[in-house]
């Protein structure tokens, strides 16, 4: 497991209350599910890019060595 850090945001008041809200009585474990969220989500477009080089790879590969090998 991972260390912990203690921080301290400045949030809207009523974003605030949704969130407390939504939790289940556990704010930290419900923001930090939010925050890995939005890392997946901002790491989507190079993992795209990632997926159609790799696409443009196998097709070499195929091309080169046969299917058999791609």
């Amino acid at each position: 497991m991972s260390s912990r850090t203690r921080t301290t945001v400045s949030l809207p008041a009523d974003l605030v209350a949704h969130a407390r809200a939504a939790s289940g009585g556990n704010l930290s474990a419900y923001i930090e599910h939010a925050l890995r969220a939005q890392q997946l989500r901002d790491a989507a477009p190079a993992v795209r890019a990632w997926r159609e080089r790799a696409a443009n790879d196998t097709e070499e590969l195929a091309d080169t060595f046969g299917e058999d090998v791609a």
